[in-house]
This record gives C-alpha cells, sequence and structure tokens, in this order.
C-alpha cells in the first residue's frame, strides 16, 4: 500500500496514523516536538483502543519533514489548524508538487492560509490542497504513544482549492478513509461548515470558573453544556449559517451536522449532545490555554466575524466570545488569528470577497 505522512502526533494524528497502519500503509510520523513522541522514537508502536483497536506499528517517527515527506504522495496535517502556517513553512522546500495534503480539519479557511504560507515560503509548484470539515475520528491520546478512538465520524465533508490540475478526492484518499467523507460543494461549505468553533469557544469561556478549579472535573459535553449554554451556541450558529447565505450556500445547522455526523436525532442542541454517546467519556479542558480556544477561536470565530462584517452582517454573538476570551487570555486574538489582511483578502469589497471565497 501507499505510503503515507500524517503530520501532528496530538490525539487525531496518533489516531489517523495508528488507524492507517493498522489497515497496512506504511505510515511516517512526524511531530515539531521530538520530546513529544520519544516513546514512538524508541519503539515505533501506537497502542490502539476503542472503535479500532490494536498494535500499530509505524514505518518512520522523526521531527524531521523533509525526511517526513520525502517521496511520499498523501499527507494529512493533524496538527492544531494555529500550527498550520509553520507546517507549510517547514514543508515548503522538499513537498512533492504532485502530493495531496490534506488538512485535518482545516478549520476556517486553513487551505487558503497553508497555500499562502506555500507561496510566501519558496514552494514555486503546490500541490493540491484540501481540507476537511472537521476531523474524521473522536479520539482522545491516552498516553505518549496511545490513543483511544471513540467513534468514527460519517460524511465528513472535505474539499480542495481548485487549481489547474483537477482533483477526486475519492481517488486519492486511502481506501479505508474514503467510506467516511463525503465531497463539499466548495470551500466555503467545510471552512464554514466548521462546527468546532461553535461547540468549544463559547463552552470552555461560560465554564471557567469550573475549569480552573483544580479539585473539580466534568465531562466537557455531557455536563458543561447545560440547556442554556445550548442555546446560546444555537443562537451562534445561526451568525455562522448567515455567513454562509451571505457567500451564497445554504448551511446545516447543528442539529442537523450531529445527525448527519453522528447518526444522532434530537430536537435541539441540548439533546443531541446528551444522546451522542461518543461523547460520554470526554473531560473537560483543565486550563483556557487549550485548542479550544487557542486554535478555534483565531482559526474559527475570527474569520468568521470578518467575513461576516465584511459581508454587513451583524456578528454579535461572535464578536462577544472573540472579545471575551481575548480579555480572558489576555491576547487579542484577533491580531494572531486569520484576519482578512492575513489571508489576502483585506482590500476586497464585500462582493469581491464573495466571489472570492466561493472560487477557493
Amino acid at each position: 500500500m501507499d505510503r503515507v505522512a500524517v503530520i501532528g502526533a496530538g490525539n487525531s494524528g496518533l489516531a489517523t496514523a495508528a488507524h492507517l497502519s493498522l489497515q497496512g500503509h506504511p505510515v511516517n510520523l512526524w511531530n515539531r516536538s521530538p520530546e513529544r513522541v520519544s516513546d514512538l522514537l524508541s519503539s515505533h508502536t501506537i497502542d490502539c483502543s476503542g472503535v479500532i483497536t490494536g498494535a500499530a506499528r509505524l514505518h518512520l517517527v522523526t521531527s524531521d519533514m523533509a525526511e517526513a515527506i520525502n517521496g511520499v504522495r498523501m499527507i494529512l496535517v493533524t496538527t492544531p489548524a494555529d500550527a498550520h502556517s509553520a507546517v507549510a513553512a517547514a514543508m515548503a522546500s522538499y513537498v512533492d508538487p504532485e502530493a495531496f495534503v490534506v488538512l485535518n480539519p482545516g478549520r476556517t479557511l486553513g487551505s487558503l492560509e497553508f497555500r499562502n504560507s506555500l507561496l510566501a515560503n519558496g514552494c514555486t509548484r503546490v500541490p493540491a490542497v484540501a481540507e476537511a470539515q472537521t476531523i474524521v475520528y473522536t479520539c482522545r491520546s491516552t498516553g505518549p504513544s496511545s490513543v483511544a478512538i471513540l467513534a468514527m465520524k460519517s460524511n465528513v465533508l472535505i474539499s480542495c482549492l481548485k487549481d489547474e490540475r483537477p482533483i477526486e478526492v475519492d481517488e486519492v484518499l486511502p481506501d479505508c478513509l474514503r467510506p467516511h467523507f463525503v465531497p463539499a460543494r466548495s470551500t466555503v461549505e467545510t471552512s464554514f461548515g466548521n462546527v468546532g468553533m461553535i461547540l468549544h469557544c463559547a463552552p470552555v469561556l461560560l465554564n471557567t470558573g469550573w475549569i480552573e478549579n483544580t479539585t473539580t472535573r466534568f465531562k466537557y459535553y455531557y455536563d458543561g453544556i447545560t440547556p442554556s449554554i445550548a442555546r446560546f451556541l444555537e443562537r451562534l450558529d445561526r451568525e455562522r449559517l448567515s455567513v454562509m447565505a451571505g457567500l451564497g450556500i445554504e448551511g446545516e445547522t447543528i442539529v442537523e451536522w450531529f445527525e448527519r455526523t453522528y447518526g444522532v436525532v434530537g430536537d435541539c442542541l441540548h439533546s443531541c449532545l446528551q444522546l451522542n454517546e461518543a461523547y460520554r467519556t470526554i473531560e473537560a479542558p483543565t486550563s483556557l490555554n487549550h485548542r479550544y480556544i487557542l486554535e478555534d477561536v483565531p482559526c474559527g470565530l475570527v474569520p468568521l466575524e470578518a467575513v461576516g462584517k465584511r459581508l454587513g452582517l451583524p456578528m454579535i454573538l461572535t464578536t462577544m466570545v472573540v472579545e471575551l476570551a481575548s480579555e480572558l487570555m489576555g491576547v487579542e486574538l484577533r491580531k494572531t488569528g486569520r484576519s482578512l489582511d492575513r489571508l489576502g483578502l483585506d482590500a476586497m469589497t464585500s462582493a469581491e470577497l464573495a466571489k472570492t471565497l466561493r472560487s477557493l
């Protein structure tokens, strides 16, 4: 089977590497910090439990990007979205122009940022860059070389930036992943269909007291997202849908997403969360310094707010969450996030912006 490079050894990276290895693919696993993969450097084995089980033997474990992607045509990036630009910069000199890069997930406009960073760092022949709406695995690492895959999602949307080389996503994904993905209508659908920014940011902020209480642990989805918080998230979700509508794409509600992705049918978001068995054991973060804030605000809500405002939409709740996160973290997350300026879109009028995003 074809060799695959998995970039990032966090929760989803370990799950991806283990799954593909157990399905017979030689896997190169890259992580920026060798300390994070010190156990794997010696054992080359991931212990996988849950809906997929086994001892997954890796072909290569490295912190050398050139070594990781040398001769590899399928590159699956599983790092947090706030690392996409740096990963592209590290990859720019070595990536095969015939390769296929998939951001798992892209969050909001990740594929555009990734391509821009490749070009800015000297990549003259850019490979195909795709983004998934969400990671296909519901998973948690249980140790430096072990992972629990709690569920595999269905019908995960995936899109590829349009370029001169047409790509059929179903033809290039590994066989074991193809059944879990469906092609999106455009990058607008994957980027602004990003439900992580709805489910992650506000609940963390609204549970700050419990999260910073060192004597208390609670289940993130089951305990932390109460009926009132869930109703707030549904209203926040309507702002997301208004941006999609402004870009000419009818999006699905977060309740509809749960039915399509997990097969969970509820009459509201709160009931969907309570009915989703895959979420039952997931613990809340123990700090605000967590990807639910550091990734999902700057790489999700910040570009959502920016595009919405450029389209003339009242992004009241989105702005509220971005500002509360910035105040609690003591960081101006709009400055560190995917602003229109950083994405190369700031000089555009609302009509030009909508046309450009629809063309991606």
